[in-house]
């Protein structure tokens, strides 16, 4: 069941990508990304205040952090896009499959199993092969995008530390709103927005603000509670093979041999590292007791 809800979470994010697209051609990026966090908070708001009332402040502290790092991840990336094409980006970003075990064998010791590296590897030659269709350059946009890539790691390690610390509504509540109120201030001070971007672009945020930022991060923590950060960066990345599968069924991209490779490539990546974590388990979190 936790495996299944963060390959559910990587779905609606794939999908959400389309949304995205069409979004953020009529309204500024960032405060497009504060406005889908705030239709997020809102909504989860009814549902958590009571959770989010009871927090200490190392609970608040724990939400909070992890919330900044999830606007980094998402501004940065943002930004990286406005100068590099996206399945470049999406290929970076995805480098977090290779981060995650990298960063938690650092700050803990604990370092995932040899089979596990060799999926964590094959995955990222898989998602490589559905990214990359030309020459890899290395400019500003590339720099911003891994720069978010760091971030969406320390992000996964961060949901992992707090899903067994905090109540799970609490916790989503404080990173949507952390990530809401970041945005818009930034979007304010640095893009001077259109209030209003229309019908189409709000129905996008409505969408993508249930969603891809409610329904998404509950999952997340939820399935994170019981699954290991390095195998839960692996089925979380697939979103990018999600993405590329719903913008072939909209024509925005088309099926080809090495689609399909790079499909292959991935689902034998995940299955090895799936297979690899049940064999030598790795702490799916600190020690803690679990989190209603």
């Amino acid at each position: 069941m936790a495996e299944g809800g963060l390959v559910a979470a990587a779905l609606i994010w794939g999908f959400n990508f389309i949304l995205v697209k069409m979004a953020i051609g009529q309204m500024a990026p960032v405060y497009y990304v504060g406005l889908r966090f705030l239709v997020g908070a809102l909504f989860l708001l009814p549902f958590a205040w009571r959770q989010v009332v009871r927090l200490d402040r190392r609970g608040w502290a724990v939400g909070v952090g992890v919330g900044v790092l999830l606007f980094g991840g998402f501004v940065l990336q943002t930004v990286g896009l406005t100068s590099t094409s996206p399945g470049v980006s999406g290929f970076l970003t995805s480098l977090y499959v290779i981060m995650v075990p990298m960063f938690l064998g650092l700050t803990t010791g604990r370092w995932p199993s040899p089979m596990v590296w060799v999926g964590v590897v094959v995955v990222t030659g898989g998602l490589a092969v559905l990214s990359l269709y030309g020459r890899l350059g290395f400019g500003w946009g590339e720099v911003f995008t891994l720069l978010a890539t760091v971030f969406w790691a320390l992000h996964i390690m961060g949901v992992a530390y707090g899903s067994t610390r905090l109540q799970a509504m609490a916790f989503v509540q404080l990173q949507l709103s952390t990530c809401a109120v970041l945005s818009l201030v930034g979007s304010f001070i640095f893009e001077r927005p259109v209030l209003w971007p229309g019908w189409e672009a709000t129905g996008a945020v409505l969408w993508t603000g249930v969603m891809g930022s409610l329904v998404a991060y509950v999952l997340m923590v939820l399935g994170q509670r019981h699954t290991p950060p390095t195998l839960a960066g692996v089925l979380m990345s697939l979103e990018a093979v999600f993405a590329l599968v719903f913008s072939i069924l909209v024509g925005y991209d088309t099926l080809t041999a090495r689609t399909l490779l790079g499909f292959g490539i991935v689902f034998a990546g995940t299955t090895v590292a799936r297979l690899g974590s049940e064999k030598a388990p790795e702490m799916a979190a600190e020690q803690a007791p679990p989190a209603p």
